[in-house]
């Protein structure tokens, strides 16, 4: 039996996240999106995986936040 190699994948904590954009902009291939805010008035933005199967699970999003609101795990 070959053992199958877990996938690693970025988590985003929604309550934490100031949305600053550090992470979508030092992501080397572009899996990281800000979701625009909900409703006229509103100012919350929250970063999202917005691209899955592409991330590399590299860690460089949660190395680089300065907020540590982002923590890589395995699926």
């Amino acid at each position: 039996m070959t053992e199958e190699k877990k996938k690693k994948y970025p988590v985003i904590d929604a309550k934490t996240c100031a949305g600053c954009s550090v992470c979508v902009e030092n992501c080397p291939i572009n899996c990281l999106a800000i979701e625009a805010p909900k409703y006229h008035g509103d100012i919350t933005t929250i970063v999202y995986l917005a691209n899955p199967e592409a991330c590399l699970g590299c860690g460089i999003c949660a190395k680089i936040c300065p907020i540590r609101a982002i923590t890589i795990v395995e699926a």
